[in-house]
């Protein structure tokens, strides 16, 4: 690689060099100070292998503290209060940025009656169990009237790409600490600074200008959602494993999704109540991180339930995690939702492309065999009514288990249809 440094520049926020072992506490301490500072992303270093065997006196170097956030702009804060002063009907849009703003953001929900959106990341940062925390598919309920959105801390991915109908006139608040997503996606105003002291600001500026609640807005959430509910029932055999999770798992319990016909109904059919117990992918969509993300959770999270919901395919890429495990007795759950293919693709090419199916189905070897080899526990599902047991008894071993799910091949309703939206006619 002719410059492997400025390579590693184009997908970090820092990359570094370190030239004799001298400089190595310095710059790692430097490494954790950017990643940690701002928009939290991934640092690279590099040191040249003829330095790796080389030994030298190197001097202490304590944390370096975080760089300081930039502080909310009064008069951009001024600015977002007219705004909100002036709608009827306004949406919060959370992503994982505003995990650390989860009180002020219920505060400022509650004080418009203003519903709380995520995509994946944010999920939980207002609970799914309060009457304004609403998934995806409830907030599109209410998207057609909703002429505010207020976004914190997010891509705005639903609006963005998901979502292809904003209703004409609506209005963007974005607070977000990363300048750039100012530019990428554009808002009416935008506040660059650290979540929750921009919307503390923002909770101020809104009472010194004044906010009048819409009648019956309450109503009109509780009925959506209620509606929503309904009409996702639809979506089988999916829903009946979510709700059987949400009904076994506490409250606290970890979630890892995957690309899945599972993994996608559960951005909206399954309820998130904490913030950060909800682990996706995010925006990359990586096929099988669901279960070595689910190993890297339990083992930061020893005491509490974590369970990997993954798709044949996806779990393929690594399953030969099955043997770390085992070898450190990392106790997670692993749902195999076996359908021998990957549903998604073998899906759009019978829909889209005339039913030519190419390098979509699957043969999959026995799961249950494979886990006995590595020493997992493990049972095969072939129904919803066959998997309350089996998943109580998995948690309670304690230990690493897999829930091979005979899932027939085309039998799951499409789950796209309440994510990627097409305008109403």
């Amino acid at each position: 690689m002719p410059d492997q440094l400025a390579t590693l520049r184009t997908f970090t926020k820092w990359a570094q060099r370190i030239d004799t072992p001298a400089m190595a506490r310095v710059e790692v301490a430097r490494a954790f100070q950017v990643m940690l500072s701002g928009r939290q992303g991934p640092a690279a270093l590099e040191m040249p292998w003829d330095q790796f065997g080389r030994r030298e006196r190197i001097a202490d170097c304590d944390p370096l503290p975080p760089l300081a956030a930039p502080p909310a702009d009064p008069e951009a804060l001024t600015a977002a209060a007219r705004l909100v002063a002036a709608s009827r009907h306004p949406m919060i849009m959370v992503g994982s940025g505003a995990i650390a703003a989860a009180d002020e953001i219920r505060e400022l929900a509650e004080a418009l009656d203003a519903p709380v959106a995520a995509f994946r990341s944010g999920r939980g940062i207002l609970s799914n169990a309060h009457e304004l925390g609403l998934t995806l598919a409830d907030a599109y309920e209410l998207w057609p009237a909703t002429d505010l959105v207020i976004g914190i801390g997010s891509r705005l991915e639903l609006i963005d790409v998901r979502w292809q109908n904003r209703p004409a006139g609506q209005k963007m608040i974005r607070i977000d600490i990363d300048p750039a997503e100012m530019r990428r996606f554009p808002p009416d105003v935008g506040i660059v600074a650290d979540a929750p002291d921009a919307v503390q600001g923002l909770i101020d500026a809104v009472r010194r200008a004044g906010f009048k609640r819409q009648a019956g807005r309450r109503d009109e959430i509780r009925d959506a959602r209620a509606k929503v509910a309904e009409e996702i029932r639809a979506i089988e055999p999916q829903m009946s494993y979510l709700r059987i999770m949400r009904e076994v798992l506490p409250a606290n319990a970890f979630v890892t999704d995957e690309l899945s016909q599972v993994g996608f109904a559960s951005w909206y059919g399954f309820p998130v109540y904490e913030p950060r117990t909800f682990i996706s992918s995010g925006y990359q969509g990586t096929l099988g991180a669901g279960y070595p993300a689910a190993l890297g959770v339990k083992v930061a999270n020893p005491d509490r339930p974590v369970v990997a919901i993954c798709g044949d395919g996806g779990f393929m890429f690594a399953l030969q995690e099955l043997a770390t495990a085992v070898q450190y007795d990392i106790g997670v759950v692993a749902l195999v939702f076996n359908n021998n293919a990957y549903g998604n693709v073998r899906r759009d090419q019978m829909t889209r492309f005339d039913g030519r199916v190419i390098a979509a189905d699957l043969v999959n070897p026995d799961f249950l065999e494979i886990a006995d080899a590595f020493g997992v526990g493990g049972a095969r599902v072939r129904s919803p009514k066959e998997f309350r047991p089996v998943l109580e008894r998995a948690l309670a071993s304690g230990g690493p288990w897999l829930i091979d799910i005979e899932v027939p091949r085309d039998s799951e309703a499409n789950p796209w249809q309440f994510i990627h939206r097409v305008p109403r006619m």
